[in-house]
């Protein structure tokens, strides 16, 4: 596993023709489109944490059948500097900028003194807006990239469009292009911000101007909340205020202290972890005088969110504390010991959390107030006007990044969710996973040594079922020194079944975090 985290050669010229074995369906046709960690190394020096190599975009493109790959590193702000200099100068989640060997000792002690804001390195995520594609991090920044050739597009600074300081890489979007996202502000104290991008009425117009549909004061003064994801129903904006803060001061004070950004999240076990809920009209938070909690735990990636009954459901991937964060140190995972110790973690937990809005101070206590059949999840009121939630589990198994038919079912009732499984004992670590939340069973693809992306569910367009299409991931083999090369996935979404792959004459794929896939216009 160790040797997937490393750089990716580029292939745009020519993009590389896979070879079929098995039958990709015929209306399988558009681009499936890849983002993470490309380069992690600037001349001699190495990003020290997996979330701060430069970005790589992947593009699978299916036509008649038919399958070619290409790539192509996303020429960032932090890309052209870092290379131009051969070294690393702008700072990144879990590494520190190397000092610049023509600045004298007064001029280093000052740069101490600046926050460096500069980081462009989208490479989590990315999303449409309309017809354009973009890339996302955790910055101010977005970048577009263009569809087919994958070159980097303008630099959109989203402080110049709306009232935030940044935004997560995991937007919503609606049919008609409309971005919903969530961020935040520290004008007046620090805030978490939810904001509303309207799609652009013309290819030629600018980017579109922002609003902020609701901002909410962080808990504590000099910290926020560390927020990767969140749920949105038809209705209401939902996100899962975690006891884990960025630390202002400690952000400020870190060039001085010598330590990156990663060592300025304070993990708080001893609070609760809190759902905000708010009205997508009105901006509200509903029923702002009780408090939604649960116990302590820690979420990147929200599966989905709906309303029913007078409740909402939440369902997320939950880990028990932190501790993820301890071992994507980028020595951790190229070292031979990598996945010997990922085994150790707790795997992630598909999780359901319920919350009733029909609630208020007079409400009884100590009562379910749960009102769903076939759930075990609780929500009970205490005495003091706190309603303390419990989870039921989606399934028996370790999964995460999870993704279901988007177009179809975002906000709404579900059943399916594929993401990646998890499994710290089993014989194969990662598969490709579908949950199956009704039945709480689940369904999955595994093969010897391989190691499959985050899953995307594609769509049948004559389909009725909501999992009627295939799914796709990008497979990297562990033996890639030995010839087993990489390849793209293409299972049947309701059996789980391989029904074709597509071999590519390259060792390895960027080992990366997310994508989605845009059919052929």
């Amino acid at each position: 596993m160790h040797k997937l985290f490393q750089t990716i050669k580029e292939e745009h010229e020519n993009p590389v023709v896979g070879k079929i074995a098995g039958e990709i369906p015929e209306w399988v046709n558009g681009s499936l489109y890849r983002n993470g960690p490309g380069m992690y190394e600037v001349g001699e020096y190495k990003y020290n944490h997996w979330f701060d190599p430069l970005a790589m975009i992947t593009r699978f493109h299916i036509e008649n059948k038919k399958v070619t790959y290409q790539n192509r590193f996303l020429k960032s702000e932090s890309y052209t500097e870092n290379l131009a200099a051969q070294r690393i100068v702008i700072s990144g989640f879990g590494t520190l900028p190397v000092p610049d060997p023509c600045k004298n000792i007064f001029q280093r002690f000052l740069s101490h003194f600046v926050v460096d804001e500069r980081n462009d390195n989208t490479n989590v995520n990315l999303y449409p807006l309309k017809d354009e594609l973009y890339a996302s991090t955790e910055t101010q920044f977005i970048r577009r990239v263009d569809p087919e050739t994958l070159e980097t597009l303008e630099r959109v600074n989203l402080r110049d469009y709306v009232a935030v300081h940044s935004a997560t890489a995991h937007p919503h979007y609606d049919d008609d292009g409309t971005i919903h996202n969530i961020g935040n502000c520290f004008k007046g104290g620090p805030k978490i911000c939810i904001i509303k991008i309207p799609p652009k009425n013309d290819p030629t117009d600018e980017f579109p101007q922002g609003q902020v549909m609701s901002a909410i004061k962080s808990s504590k003064k000099f910290s926020i909340n560390y927020i990767h994801s969140f749920g949105m129903t038809e209705n209401y904006y939902v996100y899962v205020e975690q006891p884990m803060f960025i630390n202002l001061l400690k952000i400020m004070t870190a060039k001085i202290r010598g330590e990156p950004m990663s060592n300025s999240l304070d993990w708080c076990p001893d609070l609760k972890t809190r759902f905000r809920i708010i009205d997508k009209k009105s901006g509200e938070e509903v029923n702002p005088g009780i408090k939604y909690e649960a116990d302590p735990l820690m979420v990147f990636h929200h599966a989905n969110a709906y309303e029913e009954n007078g409740h909402i459901i939440v369902d997320f991937c939950a880990l028990r504390s932190n501790e993820a964060l301890h071992y994507v140190y980028v020595k951790d995972l190229s070292s031979e010991q990598c996945e010997e110790k990922w085994r150790k973690y707790d795997a992630p937990e598909p999780r359901r959390y319920i919350l009733p809005l029909n609630v208020n101070k007079q409400t009884p206590r100590n009562k379910n107030l749960v009102d769903i059949t076939q759930t075990t999840a609780t929500a009970t009121m205490t005495a003091d006007d706190t309603v303390y939630c419990t989870w039921e589990p989606l399934a028996d198994t370790g999964m995460d990044f999870p993704q279901i038919h988007y177009q179809r079912y975002n906000g709404k009732k579900y059943r399916y969710t594929y993401g990646t499984g998890w499994h710290p004992k089993g014989k194969h670590f990662n598969t490709v996973m579908k949950i199956d939340i009704n039945t709480k069973t689940f369904k999955e693809w595994g093969e010897d040594k391989c190691y499959p992306s985050e899953p995307v569910f594609v769509p049948n367009p004559n389909g009725t079922d909501e999992d009627d299409g295939v799914v796709l991931s990008a497979v990297n083999n562990s033996d890639c020194d030995k010839g087993k090369n990489a390849f793209l996935l293409v299972l049947d979404a309701k059996s789980m079944k391989e029904i074709a792959r597509a071999e590519f004459d390259i060792p390895r794929f960027p080992k990366d975090f997310h994508g989605l896939f845009k059919t052929n216009q």
